[in-house]
Parts: structure tokens; sequence; C-alpha cells
């Protein structure tokens, strides 16, 4: 409260016990005394006098203002003509009450706290929506450029294929080579779509619909292993696979595949050409897949993160990428009752592990 004058700051507050409030009052009576009391903050109200000698109503209000367009400021002065409480609105103050009709002051005050928290709520919502579209706009540019990168791949070795026929150049070795080429373009496409088609889903709020069925996931895992042969010996690294036995579960096989596939394609892209290992084994009534490189790694402040949408703990133009591989695999491992998680250090790669539940078709643990 601004007011030089003890027995008006204890009128105020007597008021607003009367009203049901417990003010936490603090009275000041200077400029710089109103600073720091702004500075320290969590307040809800600024009640000010009109004419204190060291500092007048309508200077405290600036004083305010510049802290703080939402902080509610009620005028209260016995001199103070209408005039003047008109200018004090117009210069930002929230009401003005008269100290011959103090009572109003807790009805006031109510309305201000209560139109503050709607002004913050919209500011909020607003901000939200800002992010949303920002993250959208974002994720549609990157989500075009990726999709660009498969389709060019694939028109290009089409080409590469018509020019081979005409040419009456159709070995059948370098034929095959071609059409396999377009055959990971294809999947490539396939796989984006899909995962487009989850974050779309998982955004709107809906339920992931999950097709279980019973299979082993050393053997999916070897599956798609085999699948990234070629990519990983590309970029220089030996990808092995251990197995400690058949691990067997009802799940989706589509999305789980769709989870090793996102791991195995992280640990190609970010393992710096050094080995990659996969690891099946069963933990009890858990089963675990283990995607280890050894890469660059992924620094501490960043492992909570970049299960988040559209996060990375890398530059998307040097390493590409929707930023949301991760965010979906996590989903799709909730769902099922499991989890995903990284251990990892910068410079010395990283384990991503996919722990699920393993359940038979008649709800128990193999």
């Amino acid at each position: 409260m601004v007011e030089d004058s003890e027995d008006d700051a204890r009128l105020v507050s007597l008021e607003l016990r009367r009203g049901g409030y417990a003010p936490d009052l603090e009275r000041v009576a200077s400029p710089s005394s109103l600073r720091v009391a702004l500075e320290r903050g969590g307040w809800d109200v600024v009640v000010s006098g009109h004419a204190p000698p060291r500092l007048n109503g309508l200077d405290a209000l600036q004083i305010v203002r510049r802290f703080s367009a939402d902080l509610p400021f009620l005028l209260v002065s016995g001199g103070l003509g209408e005039e003047g409480a008109v200018d004090a609105l117009k210069q930002g103050a929230s009401d003005f009450v008269t100290k011959q009709n103090l009572g109003r002051l807790v009805t006031a005050i109510a309305r201000e706290l209560e139109d503050a928290q709607v002004r913050r709520e919209k500011r909020a919502a607003h901000e939200a929506l800002e992010q949303a579209v920002a993250a959208r706009d974002a994720f549609l540019s990157i989500a075009s450029h990726e999709l660009k990168t498969p389709l060019t791949a694939l028109q290009l070795q089409l080409q590469s294929l018509t020019r081979s026929v005409q040419q009456g150049d159709a070995g059948t070795e370098r034929v095959s080579e071609r059409i396999r080429s377009v055959a990971r373009s294809t999947e490539r496409l396939g796989e984006l779509v899909n995962r487009l088609l989850d974050v779309s889903r998982i955004t709107r709020g809906g339920e992931m619909e999950l097709v279980k069925e019973e299979f082993d996931l050393g053997e999916l895992a070897r599956e798609v292993a085999s699948r990234f042969q070629d990519a990983a010996a590309e970029a220089g690294s030996d990808l092995r696979i251990v197995l400690d036995g058949p691990v067997r579960g009802m799940w989706d096989r589509m999305r789980i595949d769709a989870i090793v596939t996102n791991l195995l394609s992280n640990a190609v892209k970010y393992g710096e050409g050094k080995s990659i290992e996969v690891t099946v084994r069963a933990q009890g009534a858990r089963a675990l897949l283990e995607v280890t490189d050894h890469g660059i790694g992924i620094a501490a402040d960043d492992q909570a993160r970049i299960f988040g949408r559209f996060e990375r703990a890398v530059s998307e133009r040097h390493y590409g990428g929707f930023g949301v591989g991760l965010w979906v695999a996590r989903r799709v491992a909730e769902e099922h009752g499991g989890r995903v998680r990284v251990t990892s250090r910068p410079g010395r790669g990283s384990t991503f592990t996919l722990e699920l539940p393993r359940e038979n078709a008649a709800g128990g643990a193999r």
C-alpha cells in the first residue's frame, strides 16, 4: 500500500478483513521503497492514496505500470474530484474508491483480481497458441524437406532405370540394384507417412489403436537390422545382433517395428561410423531391446528433452529429421505398458532401451 499515514493504512486493512480477506499488507511511502517491494514480487494488488507528500498516486501508478501491466492498482482518496479520477483511470489505474465510501474497496479488489486472472489466462492461451503455430510451421517445413529427400532419390532411380532400358543397358544385376534402391526409397516414404499419421493422431488426443499379436522380439529385431545392413555399411558401422534366446510377447508388431526402426536409424545417423549393437533379452516378466552406438552421444541436459515433440539434441540442418520419432516411440511403448529410456555420454555414444511387458494371449508372462 502506498500511504504515508499509518491510520489510513490501518483503515484499509480493517476494511479488507471485514470483507473476508487476510491481507499481507506492506506500507511504502517513497519511490525507492515502492520499487523494492515490486521487485520482491508476490503482490496481488496495489492500493494507493492520492496525495502522500513524498509519492502521489499518479507517480506511484507510473512506477507500478513499468513493472506490470496487469497488477491491479486502486486509488483511495477523500479529495480527488471526478476529473482527477477520470484522468487516473486514463493513465492506467484499475479503479477509484473514495474514503467516504471505503466499503466499496472489497468489491473493487475482488473484481480486479478476477479480471487480472482472466487477462493472465488469455495471455497464456495466446502465447501457447503462438508457440503451437510456430511448432506447426516448423514441423511442416521439416516434413516437406524430409518427404522430398526420398522422393528425389526415387525420381533419380526411376530416371536411371528408364535410361538403361532405352539404351539397351538392362543388365540383370544393375537393374536389380536400382530396383532395390527404389524399394528403399519407397520404404522410407512409407515410414515417414506412417510417422506423420501417428503424430497427427496423438496430437489430436486420439487413442492409438494397437493390433497385438504374439511374436519373438528378437526375430523382429533381426528383420529390422537386416534392412539397415546396407545403410550401416555405407556409414562405416558394423551392425551386430545379440539375442538371448526367444523373447516372446503380445505386442503390436508394426508399431514395435517402427520403434526399433527409429532407434536403429538414429544409431546409424549419430554413430559416427562406429560399431552398433542390438541386444534382445528377457528380464523376468519384461522384454528388453537395447540399441547401442558409440557416436556423438547426448548431453545430460538433453536426455529427457529429446523425448518431447519436435525436440532434438542436434541441429536439424546437419542431421535432418522431424524431431518426433522418439516422442512417438515413447507414446507407443507407454500404450503397451512399457517405456523407452536412454543412457548416454557426449562423445561416448548412447544406449536406448525399449522395455515391454511379456504377456501372452492368455495374459500371463512367458
